[in-house]
């Protein structure tokens, strides 16, 4: 599991150094800041990544382009900063999602959860997907979500991990990061199917997650004390 704390903790460190130029002291700045993502999400939004230009951003967020490029040396960067916010908002999903495992029969139910709640952020945000399209379209963005999901695997792991034998944990971890990875993708495929459709998809995912859960996890065993504990 060490490894794949280092490779998070790379790619969350590469994530930084393609973000801010500076970082706003004033409110006034914050506020500056604010409008330019903004306006940029919603452009990726309406024209795609690559029809957007800094000089666009500039002037739809109400100043001249040198205020853009006073925080954000590219676009790239832009797009690695609403990144990193949007990946807050998945942290905080996540551990709110893993407050109530306490249990082998929580870990199932919770991942299923997490499920729901990842999918309706997603639909209630529209904007997510072309985000998250627009970061698969830059190579070193799309590398740095793949670093971004094994962190959230990864605290997934830390959380439920102790309810698994310990010859099996490296499995189960290599296990999260791919249901980590595909519940993204389950969510971008909802968004392109009728509503009908994706239900049979999220029932037929909940019971991939169950099955991955009951490789690893006695869901019907009681967890002991120093477990729950944890």
């Amino acid at each position: 599991m060490e490894g794949s704390r280092i490779k998070a903790v790379e790619g969350v460190a590469e994530l930084n150094r393609t973000s801010l130029r500076r970082v706003p002291k004033q409110d006034r700045s914050r506020e500056r800041i604010d409008e330019i993502l903004k306006v940029a999400m919603e452009l990726i939004g309406k024209k795609g990544i690559d029809a957007v230009t800094m000089k666009e951003i500039a002037s739809l967020s109400g100043g001249p382009i040198a205020s853009v490029y006073q925080y954000f040396p590219n676009k790239s960067a832009i797009i690695a900063t609403l990144y990193d916010r949007y990946l807050s908002q998945v942290k905080s999903l996540l551990a709110r999602g893993l407050e109530g495992v306490h249990s082998p029969a929580d870990v199932g139910r919770a991942a299923e959860a997490l499920l729901d709640v990842y999918s309706l952020f997603v639909h209630s945000n529209p904007s997510i997907q072309d985000l998250v399209n627009a970061i698969q379209a830059d190579k070193m963005l799309a590398d740095m979500d793949v670093a971004a999901t094994r962190e959230i695997a990864a605290a997934f792991c830390q959380a439920t991990e102790h309810f698994v034998e310990e010859s099996l944990r490296e499995r189960y971890r290599c296990t999260a990061f791919m249901m980590c990875h595909l519940t993204v993708s389950v969510v971008r495929l909802l968004l392109k199917v009728s509503p009908e459709e994706g239900q049979r998809i999220v029932r037929d995912f909940k019971a991939s997650i169950s099955a991955q859960v009951s490789a690893f996890i006695d869901v019907n065993a009681t967890a002991p004390e120093q477990r729950i504990a944890v």
